[in-house]
């Protein structure tokens, strides 16, 4: 059902960033959610395309897979912090784009929440 409402909103929604990576955001009754697809795919073909990023990856891989006890050294960390320099992790925008985007998580903001004061117990002040 998930896949299907995605796909339904991508149909009839523009993106509210659409460069360099696209990014769709929307609304949840719990607040928005933020569709970065574009940007994924763009890592994973670059991981896929250059062999020493994919070798990190499946040393990070092989390395979490291996049965051992949490000893609270986590040698993946190292790796994914390889990856992570190798890949970036910030996604850019440019120019108006980034009032666009606060534009569009201000309208798709859930009202801020009323507090009704609670029942006075009796005898209470």
């Amino acid at each position: 059902m998930n896949h299907i409402r995605l796909i339904w909103h991508r149909l009839f929604r523009r993106p509210t960033i659409t460069g360099p990576y696209r990014l769709y955001i929307r609304r949840t009754p719990a607040g928005a959610m933020l569709d970065v697809e574009h940007y994924l795919d763009a890592v994973l073909i670059t991981i896929a395309d250059n062999p020493d990023l994919l070798d990190l990856l499946l040393q990070m891989a092989d390395d979490r897979g291996a049965a051992r006890g949490h000893d609270g050294w986590e040698p993946e960390q190292l790796l994914a912090e390889r990856l992570k320099d190798a890949l970036g992790y910030e996604l850019p925008l440019l120019g108006p784009a980034v009032l666009r985007l606060a534009d569009r998580l201000r309208a798709v903001a859930p009202p801020p929440a009323v507090v009704v004061p609670g029942q006075r117990e009796a005898g209470a002040a």
